[in-house]
C-alpha cells in the first residue's frame, strides 16, 4: 500500500482536468473514516455530527490546495478535522 502523502499540486491539476473526482472523494471519506474511527476509540470523541457534508468537505480540500499548493491533501484534511473538534 502506498501512503505517499499527495501534494495538493497534484490534486489541483486532477481536479482542474476532471480526472480522478470519484477517486479523490473516496479517498477523501477513507481518510475522514480512519480519523473518526481513531477519535472514537481514542479519546471518546464522535465528530460525525460535526463534519461538513460531503460536498462541503471536498469544497473546502479545493479551496485549501488552491491556497497552499505546496502542503499535501493529508494536511488539508488535517486542519479541516483539527478546526471542527475546536
Amino acid at each position: 500500500m502506498d501512503t505517499t502523502p499527495r501534494p495538493c499540486s497534484g490534486w489541483n491539476t486532477a481536479r482542474k482536468a476532471n480526472l480522478s473526482t470519484v477517486v479523490q472523494r473516496e479517498w477523501v471519506y477513507g481518510y475522514l473514516a480512519g480519523w473518526r474511527d481513531a477519535l472514537k476509540t481514542h479519546a471518546n470523541k464522535d465528530i460525525d455530527s460535526l463534519l461538513p457534508a460531503n460536498e462541503d468537505i471536498v469544497s473546502q480540500i479545493n479551496m485549501y490546495c488552491e491556497s497552499n499548493p505546496q502542503n499535501s491533501v493529508n494536511n488539508a484534511l488535517r486542519v479541516l478535522v483539527d478546526t471542527t473538534l475546536k
